[in-house]
C-alpha cells in the first residue's frame, strides 16, 4: 500500500552535461516527489533526460557534468554530498537496475560471489550463515531455486539474469530502487513476469521505485503514478490512471493514442 510520506523530494532539478568545452541542460528544472511504498513511472522518448534523472539521485553524474537543485533524501540534499556520505546511501538505501545491466554480470564470478560482495560491502555482514539465509530469502522472493546461488551468467537464461539484478538490487532493502529500462532486452511474455516479480517484491518489502522507461504499456501495468518527459523537461504528472484516461498533453495524448492502437 502507498503512504502519503515522501521519501524523495526533487525540487528545480537541472542536469548539465559537459563535454568539449559544449555544454547541454539534459534536465530542465524538473520538481517531483516519490511517495513510500510508491511506483513511479517516468516516460518518454530518448533522450528526453529519463535516465540522467536516475543518475542525478544516485550521484553518479560524472564531473565536470554536474546537477543543481535539490534532491532531498532523509532530510539531506544529494546534490552536493560528498562521497563518504554518498556512499552510506547509494547501493545501500538508494540502489538501481541499469538498463541492460544483465550484460554486466562479471562471467567468471558465481552468483553467491556476487551477493557476498555487496553484503560484506553495504551491510558489513561477514557472517557465512546470515549471508546465506539473506541470499536464500532474497532468491526466494524473485522465484528463483536456491541453487541457482553456484551458476554463473553463461548458465542462466536472460529471464534468470534479470531476477537475479533486482534481487541484488532489493538485498540491502533499499528505500528506494531506480529501475532503468530493466527489462528492455526480455521478449514481451518474460518482460511482464519479471515485472509482476518486481511489482511484488517491492510491495511486499515497502520500497518504492522509479521506473524509467520509453515503453508505456508497461508502465501502465507497472506504476501507480507517472512523470511523462519531453526534452529534458516534464509536461504531465499524476496518477497513470488519470493519464491515461484523459491525458491533457499534446506529446502525453500522442503516447496514449499508441496505447490504444495496440489494444486494438
Amino acid at each position: 500500500m502507498t503512504g502519503n510520506e515522501n521519501v524523495l523530494e526533487v525540487r528545480n532539478l537541472s542536469v548539465f552535461y559537459s563535454s568539449y568545452g559544449a555544454q547541454k541542460k539534459a534536465v530542465n528544472s524538473i520538481s517531483f516527489n516519490l511517495k513510500r511504498g510508491e511506483i513511479l513511472g517516468i516516460v518518454g522518448e530518448s533522450g528526453a533526460g529519463k535516465s540522467t534523472i536516475g543518475k542525478a539521485i544516485m550521484g553518479i553524474i560524472d564531473p565536470p557534468s554536474y546537477a543543481t537543485g535539490e534532491i532531498m533524501f532523509g532530510g539531506k540534499n544529494i546534490i552536493g554530498m560528498n562521497n563518504y556520505r554518498l556512499n552510506k546511501i547509494r547501493w545501500n538505501k538508494i540502489t538501481m537496475i541499469f538498463q541492460a545491466s544483465m550484460n554486466s554480470l562479471n562471467p567468471v564470478q558465481s552468483i553467491r560471489s556476487n551477493f557476498i560482495s555487496i553484503l560484506r560491502d553495504k551491510m558489513g555482514i561477514y557472517d557465512k550463515s546470515e549471508s546465506e539465509k539473506r541470499i536464500d530469502e532474497t532468491l526466494a522472493n524473485v522465484n528463483l531455486p536456491t541453487g541457482v546461488k553456484d551458476y554463473f551468467p553463461h548458465e542462466m537464461s536472460g529471464g534468470m539474469k534479470q531476477r537475479i539484478l533486482i534481487s541484488l538490487a532489493m538485498i540491502t532493502y533499499p528505500e528506494i530502487v531506480i529501475a532503468d529500462e530493466p527489462t528492455t532486452a526480455l521478449d514481451v511474455i518474460t518482460e511482464y513476469y519479471v515485472l509482476s516479480i518486481l511489482k511484488r517484491t517491492l510491495k511486499a518489502s515497502g520500497s518504492s521505485m522509479i521506473y524509467i522507461t520509453h515503453d508505456l504499456p508497461s508502465v501502465v501495468f507497472t506504476a501507480d503514478r507517472m512523470i511523462v518527459m519531453k526534452d529534458g523537461i516534464i509536461v504531465e504528472q499524476g496518477s497513470t490512471e488519470d493519464i491515461v484516461e484523459a491525458p491533457k498533453d499534446e506529446y502525453t495524448r500522442k503516447l496514449v493514442s499508441t496505447l490504444n492502437e495496440v489494444k486494438n
